[in-house]
């Protein structure tokens, strides 16, 4: 039998900056529970998907997240 692992989650809070083409225009901020920070930037980018901002008729829309603290 072997002993059940676990990883501890943290919370991260992570801010996810909008773009169109080269130009920042917006910035939402998470707060996730992860393992890691790089988790916490996958569930925050994927969280942003739901934003205001996500929005197809912005052009050249893209995404950052960066982790500010752990």
């Amino acid at each position: 039998m072997r002993a059940h692992s676990t990883i501890p989650l943290q919370s991260f809070t992570v801010d996810v900056a909008f773009f169109s083409d080269d130009d920042p225009f917006a910035t939402e901020t998470y707060t996730v529970r992860a393992t890691t920070w790089f988790t916490a930037q996958l569930q925050a980018l994927e969280l942003s998907v739901g934003s205001a901002y996500d929005n197809v008729r912005i052009p050249g829309l893209r995404r950052a997240a960066t982790v500010r603290s752990a």
